[in-house]
């Protein structure tokens, strides 16, 4: 259910959120969204930016202040965390944009309501969080994966110690959390009674159907991923599969994503991602997959890929792992897998099936429209940053 219209009453601007109406002050109210990126950033794009028309329809005026702008893509090393090296190599501009967002943090006063992704600055102990909370912000902070986790697992003790309890600090002073998995809600509400979960979701006009009448362009079967580099390990996880299945179909592996993919099993075709292409390069695709391990840090991940490859019309095949049980219902929208055998069973199913990968990816699309749309989702995070912006 979308925004349906808003009106103006004496009282305010009067906004129709799902049934309801929220309303406000005769000035809009304002807001700072305090991303970890720009648009190019999937979790930053997927958690705010791509929200952005809704809240502007629903009278908020945003502010949104990346940390790292769009240069920061063209480093190269979003294979791996950042390091000493990097940053000393790229000091200046890692300098400038720490300004930039202390200047944020100084101005933030002037919202009535200030939007976090995780955390201020990766890597630094808790410290500006409480700046901010003790200043008076309101303060809504949005997680789309374990950072605890990833901060309790970093291989170096340095950044262990130093980050020791920062997210859950950060969670037990916010105004309201948001999460984007039921796994991250379990933990976070341990902290903080004021969490609320939603679904991942993609702009289901951006992610029109794949024909399945349309030609060919290739006479193999693709199977494809996308994601960045950081889940090239994951993809690795399949290769035995992806040599077997090599041996009895002419299968090729797309993989869209920032850099190159290799493997020494499977015919591999890079696809280098961009907003541009990112729907065409899906459409090309027969099966999409995504992969994971059982584990803390995967659990809390949002699942958005799988959610991409629905949305156009692709059946997934999905680790049960996180989102994926929710997302995808075994053998109507898609297929689980959570072992060599049943990963090679459930691919072979579909390669050897044009019209069940056509049924399930309609399926699949149809699940997208009615849960995992940004349509669908935006009237919830509307009312959630509504509420949080008239707390006490």
């Amino acid at each position: 259910m979308g925004l349906r219209r808003a009106v103006l009453a004496r009282n305010g601007l009067c906004v129709q959120v799902g049934d309801r109406y929220a309303v406000m002050p005769e000035e809009a109210m304002k807001v700072l969204f305090l991303t970890r990126y720009s648009q190019r950033g999937g979790s930053s794009r997927y958690m705010v930016h791509q929200y952005l028309p809704a809240y502007a329809q629903a009278g908020m005026t945003c502010t949104v202040a990346p940390l790292f702008d769009d240069r920061y893509f063209d480093f190269g090393v979003l294979d791996r965390p950042t390091g000493i090296g990097e940053i000393a190599r790229h000091s200046l501009y890692y300098a400038r944009r720490v300004l930039l967002r202390l200047r944020a943090l100084i101005d933030s006063h002037r919202y009535d309501l200030v939007v976090l992704e995780k955390e201020l600055f990766p890597y630094v102990p808790y410290g500006f969080e409480e700046w901010l909370r003790r200043r008076g912000a309101k303060l809504v902070v949005l997680f789309d994966d374990a950072t605890y986790a990833y901060y309790r697992q970093h291989p170096f003790p340095l950044v262990r110690l130093l980050c020791r309890g920062k997210i859950e600090r950060i969670v037990r002073g916010a105004t309201h959390v948001i999460v984007w998995n039921d796994h991250l809600a379990g933990y976070m509400r341990r902290l903080n009674p004021r969490v609320s979960v939603v679904n991942s979701g993609v702009d289901i006009t951006r992610y029109p159907p794949k024909d399945y009448r349309a030609p060919r362009t290739t006479d193999r079967l693709v199977i494809g991923w996308i994601g960045t580099p950081n889940g090239f390990p994951y993809l690795r996880s399949l290769e035995t599969v992806f040599a077997e299945l090599a041996q009895q179909y002419p299968i090729e592996l797309h993989v869209i994503s920032s850099m190159a993919y290799s493997s020494a099993h499977v015919q591999v075709v890079n696809r280098t991602w961009s907003m541009q292409t990112e729907v065409q390069h899906l459409h090309d695709l027969d099966i999409g997959v995504m992969p994971l391990p059982n584990d803390e840090w995967t659990q809390g991940k949002s699942g958005v890929k799988a959610v991409q490859y629905l949305a156009v019309g692709v059946p997934a095949v999905c680790s049960p792992v996180g989102v994926a049980r929710r997302l995808i219902t075994h053998n109507v929208n898609g297929m689980l897998a959570d072992h060599p055998t049943a990963w090679r069973c459930a691919l072979t199913r579909l390669l050897d099936d044009p019209d069940l990968r056509e049924r399930m990816g309609m399926a699949g699309r149809a699940t997208v429209i009615q849960s995992y749309s940004t349509q669908s989702v935006a009237p919830r995070l509307v009312d959630i940053l509504l509420q949080a912006g008239r707390s006490a």
